[in-house]
């Protein structure tokens, strides 16, 4: 019973939440060089380098860990209540109310271990939705600061992958297919995610 049940599902919420940045189909032909400013951003790597989204996510797993904890003990208990019931005379009183209190203890480990999956997908939800809030709005603060025209997010998909339906998605989802390093500002994004994270711990 443990709680692997979230790592699957995480997977896909975190990865539903960076491929959900809208596809914009920009037609360039009569825009000026010199009048037209674009830049393009790595999404993953804005994610995998933000402190903050660092940090928030070993304080999940510490919590992820207390609750798998707290089911280990549960169950330890359940075990060592059968391992005594099983010494006990069948049909006795005793051995009657320790099978009743192992029923009732296997009843309240499932309910916790349900509540726990809740809890955790809606802090992982939560978690990746105002992450992702956060990015959006540097991105904007940085476009607008910098004059840009059009920010847009580029995916280096995996394509590894033994299905074609997943092959197929991977390449669909792909953006950007070639830019100029001149145009990356991903690293400007990092940086400014971070210098913002800083000062809010510096006010704690």
């Amino acid at each position: 019973m443990k709680l692997t049940f979230v790592r699957m599902p995480i997977m896909c919420l975190a990865f539903a939440l960076l491929a959900s940045f809208t596809y914009i189909n920009v037609n360039l032909a009569n825009a000026e060089a010199d009048d037209f400013k674009i830049g393009v951003v790595d999404i993953s790597s804005v994610f995998e380098k933000y402190q903050k989204r660092i940090d928030l996510d070993q304080e999940l797993k510490e919590q992820e860990q207390g609750f798998q904890d707290e089911i280990n003990k549960k169950r330890k208990e359940i075990i060592d209540l059968d391992e005594e019931t099983q010494l006990l005379d069948l049909g006795s009183e005793s051995r009657s109310k320790n099978e009743n209190l192992m029923e009732r203890k296997n009843v309240e480990l499932e309910g916790y271990a349900k509540f726990a999956e809740r809890q955790l997908l809606k802090k992982y939800k939560d978690f990746f939705e105002n992450t992702y809030q956060e990015v959006v709005l540097k991105v904007e603060e940085i476009g607008k600061q910098n004059n840009f025209d059009l920010i847009v997010k580029k995916e280096e998909p995996n394509l590894e992958s033994g299905q074609i339906s997943d092959l197929q998605f991977k390449i669909g989802i792909r953006t950007v297919l070639y830019h100029s390093e001149s145009v990356d500002i991903t690293s400007d994004v990092i940086d400014n995610l971070n210098a913002s994270y800083s000062k809010e711990k510096e006010k704690e």
